[in-house]
């Protein structure tokens, strides 16, 4: 297979792969959450049989954080257990789908390639992986370190809270664990499962990236390109790198961009071209939540060195509008700006109205904002 054809097949294949990763990446956050789910309700029996035998002088000590008595010690030593098994099973649960991940992830674009794989170590993909800050500076080893601290944090605080307003020990324990009658969607352990899914949905992303990257170097690629997904849920600063082509090296960035980025890079050679054709969803929903008898026109494909600027510029003003704002929009349509001009190229932060303004306070003018 020659570069051009797995250009393609990398197009064709990740838009359907992501789909699979998908599924994979919701096994492993069940995984994990299942961990949290029973490491918590265990601290949470043994806090509650803890606060009933509490005096008043001890409930009053514990809203002021004073671990003075033995029993407000043994409080607090629950506590302090509770974080550090969280600190050391979810971790110990994500490594190995995440090891998992990196040699599969490896040997899948070598099979695209047409070529064997060689002997892969996922381990060793993944320290690599672990190496590298992804998605604004973070690492992987300081994921769960930090929700369980963060979250260790709000539960002596709404316990604090608790005391303090005159709530029960058994209103306190809901504020925490949730309402069964709101299937706990309510509690603050919910707060956290939904931080997990999105670190570990986007750390998967990562893991996947960079192993993505070494692969198309050990394939003889000096070149990526951007590829996002052309649909209207693609964040601003995907939108603006798309079809961006990048020399691997010093000062490449890699994806993830952001939380939940579904934007891939593809290997390619200096001008960036790549054969084929690339899927688009003009719609805000996913294709799933799209009726078949609906598709027409809003699922399709276009030629695969179409930017996500030159698709955007194809739709009707209604979406466009929708995903730009009403003042991004007309400066869009009224003052020729370029979707990419609303983004920082730097950091992929989106400017603020106020700060584009200054930067061009003259075009305001002249589209009346």
């Amino acid at each position: 297979m020659n570069n051009q054809e797995l250009q393609q097949a990398i197009v064709d294949a990740l838009t359907q792969h992501n789909s699979y990763l998908q599924r994979l990446s919701s096994h492993a956050v069940n995984e994990i959450l299942g961990q949290l789910d029973g490491l918590s309700l265990e601290m949470l029996n043994q806090l509650r049989n803890l606060l009933e035998d509490l005096t008043e002088a001890e409930l009053t000590a514990l809203s002021g954080a004073k671990y003075t008595t033995p029993q407000l010690k043994e409080v607090q030593s629950i506590l302090d257990t509770w974080q550090q098994s969280l600190m050391v099973s979810l971790p110990e649960v994500f490594v190995v789908s995440a090891v998992a991940l990196a040699a599969y992830e490896a040997s899948y674009i070598y099979r695209l390639a047409g070529k064997k794989p060689p002997r892969l170590n996922g381990e060793k993909l993944y320290k690599s992986a672990s190496k590298t800050p992804y998605a604004g500076g973070h690492l992987l080893d300081y994921i769960f370190p930090g929700i369980a601290a963060d979250l260790r944090k709000k539960v002596e605080y709404v316990l604090r809270d608790g005391i303090a307003n005159g709530q029960t020990n058994q209103q306190i324990i809901q504020r925490i664990k949730g309402r069964k009658a709101l299937n706990y969607q309510d509690g603050l352990l919910n707060q956290t499962r939904n931080i997990i899914d999105a670190e570990v949905r986007t750390a998967r992303a990562h893991i996947s990236s960079n192993t993505y990257l070494e692969t198309w170097q050990a394939l003889g690629f000096e070149y990526t390109k951007d590829v996002a997904t052309l649909d209207f849920r693609t964040t601003s600063v995907c939108m603006s790198r798309d079809g961006r082509v990048q020399k691997i090296g010093a000062g490449h960035q890699a994806t993830p961009y952001h939380y939940r980025c579904r934007t891939n890079q593809v290997g390619c050679d200096k001008d960036g071209d790549i054969s084929g054709l690339r899927p688009f969803v003009a719609s805000d929903k996913r294709v799933k939540d799209i009726p078949k008898d609906q598709r027409d026109g809003i699922i399709g494909q276009v030629e695969a060195n179409t930017s996500y600027k030159e698709w955007f510029a194809r739709q009707d003003a209604d979406h466009q509008r929708s995903v730009l704002g009403d003042a991004r929009y007309k400066l869009y349509k009224d003052g020729k700006y370029s979707i990419d001009k609303f983004v920082d190229p730097l950091s992929g932060r989106k400017f603020t109205i106020a700060e584009l303004r200054e930067m061009d306070e003259q075009t305001f003018r002249n589209v009346g904002l």
